[in-house]
């Protein structure tokens, strides 16, 4: 007998995996809801911006400053729901004529090489935000505006990104092993 998961044991990280999916799925899709919001946001904000400099002469105060905070949450917010739905620009040229097996193990390198990356931006980006909010820093401007809840963006969109990858490669590994169903069918032939 192989030194494998017995049945009981494969169903139960099955389950995990199931739960962590839906789960995650959940996560994802409220952080997206959030940046396309503060796109709505954003695009409110510009147009009275536009129509109060040409029309009114007088333009809303710190919206660039706002803007720019804004960017940061639509972004972040935005890349593990893309991810998700597989929008990420891919180049699939070379990759359509491999087997199916061929481009599951690639898109799990690709997968596991973002986890790395992103982990350490998730790191990095988290020390940088954490040594912002103990400065207590802040743009200046007609009213001072912490950086530290955009810096926090940075992080947080980084880690659910990292979450992603990760169900991204237990789905692919998955797909690579065989089910019982088709090894009988293959002793069977």
């Amino acid at each position: 007998m192989g030194g494998g998961l017995s049945l009981k044991g494969r169903r139960n990280v099955g389950r995990f995996w199931s739960w962590y999916n839906r789960g995650l799925g959940w996560i994802v899709r409220a952080a997206n809801l959030v940046s396309a919001a503060c796109v709505l946001i954003l695009m409110v904000l510009v147009i009275a911006d536009i129509l109060g400099r040409y029309l009114l002469n007088s333009p809303v105060p710190m919206t660039y400053e706002v803007g720019s905070f804004l960017m940061v949450f639509v972004v972040f917010l935005g890349l593990a729901y893309t991810q998700r739905m597989g929008a990420h620009i891919r180049v699939e040229f070379l990759t359509l004529h491999l087997s199916p097996r061929v481009r599951a193990i690639l898109d799990i390198v690709a997968s596991v090489l973002g986890l790395l990356l992103y982990g350490i931006v998730t790191y990095q980006s988290f020390i940088w935000a954490w040594d912002s909010w103990q400065v207590g820093d802040y743009v200046s401007g007609l009213i001072n505006i912490p950086r530290w809840p955009s810096q926090f963006v940075v992080p947080l969109g980084a880690a659910l990104l990292c979450l992603q990858f990760l169900a991204d490669v237990a789905q692919r590994v998955a797909e690579l092993k065989p089910t019982r169903a088709l090894d009988g069918q293959r002793r069977e032939e």
